[in-house]
């Protein structure tokens, strides 16, 4: 009796028998979380009552998710050890092999044996995590959180459908801004930083996509507002997407007027009259502040948690969310648990920031200043300049793990070389023109 009243008395301690956890938003963050703490509960023989709020119907495949549904290593590993239930290898539309890194004149194939990314239709495997939280008992309710209130004992969270009173609040809602400025009115917590992005799909035919083969390709174009971009094999389609602080549709447009990508492209592909649909969202290349307190915690992108510049958006949902779990089931549920305890198993993933910043930064400068052709070029003869392609590509390896294997007096030499080339043509360019108008 005394643990049923534990999670409805004040307590901050770990849940026990009788407490009460909302989770808001049921992609795989929110669906992971909730799968983890029922393995815990069960586990510690704790009977707790789980609540996700998802505004969504997955299974109606009516969402579109601007997330180009890339699951990179080790997305195998996290189902197995981490949610323990098993990787819908059904839902698989392409098994994707390597990658393709191009410039304005230039390109790179680059595959690592083992290393193997699957690409999935977003929205069916969002329905299958939560389907699988379902049937651990999570109780799923399709409605919009309309607000969050803290009390000294409890969180108050209200919905288009109903109430719930809480123990714990875990925030797994994307960018979603509705939901961040419910949070920082209510708490601390402030959305990060984010690049927006713009998804579209086409549909060749049947012959070109089967020779189109397995590689995503990859693209860092001197265009205006576009970081990267790239065009993803998937089952009946292509799916093409960019990233920028301030893209919009026509960005999309002259990316795939980009000479480059229209060489990948099926003959005669016109965007203009297409048809095409354009989805937009964002993503953070920051941390947030304040992503944790008494009685709550955010996990994944809402909380910036995620490898910055590029990629394994879902793969870091997941493994903060069951670092969440953990904490919540076996530290507690103050600042303080969560503090000492979830921030300090997220700091690989924050500690990996400044590295991020610092590689997006030298990528677009090198992308402005049209350096990737020499770059690509010294890939296809140096194996440390292509590790470090592919690496940065592929979310293989942290960024801080890329400086590490890069950055050596040789390498730092070979670099050197390319600039110095750079501005040496630009100095010989603007003498001829000198000589010219004089």
């Amino acid at each position: 009796m005394n643990e049923m009243i534990e999670g409805h008395n004040g307590n901050l301690g770990p849940l026990m028998t009788g407490s009460t956890v909302v989770i808001i938003g049921g992609g795989p963050g929110g669906a992971g979380c909730a799968i983890a703490l029922k393995n815990l509960a069960d586990e510690l023989g704790r009977k707790i009552r789980i609540i996700l709020y998802e505004g969504k119907i997955f299974e109606s495949s009516t969402h579109y998710n601007q997330c180009a549904g890339v699951l990179s290593s080790p997305i195998l590993e996290i189902f197995e050890t981490q949610l323990r239930i098993p990787f819908p290898r059904e839902l698989v539309q392409r098994q994707i092999t390597g990658y393709i890194l191009h410039s304005d004149h230039e390109e790179i194939a680059m595959k690592k044996e083992g290393d193997i990314t699957y690409a999935v239709r977003r929205v069916n495997f969002d329905d299958y995590l939560l389907k699988r939280a379902k049937e651990k008992g999570v109780e799923v309710i399709h409605s919009r959180v309309t607000d969050v209130e803290f009390n000294s004992g409890w969180v108050m969270v209200y919905s288009e459908s109903d109430n719930t009173k809480a123990d714990v609040v875990i925030g797994s809602f994307g960018m979603d801004d509705g939901m961040a400025k419910i949070f920082e009115r209510a708490t601390p917590y402030s959305q990060p930083r984010f690049l927006n992005s713009i998804v579209i799909k086409i549909h060749p035919d049947e012959e070109f996509l089967a020779q189109f083969g397995n590689f995503i390709h990859a693209f860092m174009p001197p265009l205006n507002k576009i970081e990267f971009g790239a065009v993803t094999p998937k089952m009946n389609h292509l799916t093409i997407n960019i990233a920028g602080i301030a893209i919009n549709s026509g960005s999309m447009d002259a990316f795939l007027k980009y000479p480059p990508v229209r060489k990948i492209l099926p003959p005669g592909f016109n965007p203009e009259n297409s048809g095409l649909r354009y989805f937009k969202g964002r993503f953070p290349f920051r941390v947030s502040k304040g992503f944790y307190g008494n009685r709550y915690v955010i996990v994944g992108d809402s909380a910036g948690l995620l490898r910055p510049f590029k990629g394994k958006g879902i793969n870091m949902s997941i493994v903060t969310a069951v670092n969440a779990a953990n904490t919540i089931m076996m530290k507690g549920i103050s600042k303080e648990a969560f503090e000492n305890d979830y921030l300090v198993e997220c700091m690989e993933i924050i500690n990996d920031v400044p590295y991020g910043k610092a590689l997006r930064w030298l990528a677009i400068k090198s992308s402005n200043l049209r350096l990737m052709d020499s770059i690509i070029k010294l890939g296809k003869t140096d194996i440390i300049m292509e590790n470090a392609l592919y690496n940065c590509v592929s979310a293989h390896k942290s960024f801080k793990e890329i400086f590490r294997d890069t950055w050596n007096i040789k390498f730092i030499l070979k670099i050197l070389g390319i600039l110095f080339k750079f501005f040496l043509k630009k100095i010989i360019i603007v003498r001829k023109i000198d000589s010219y108008n004089m």
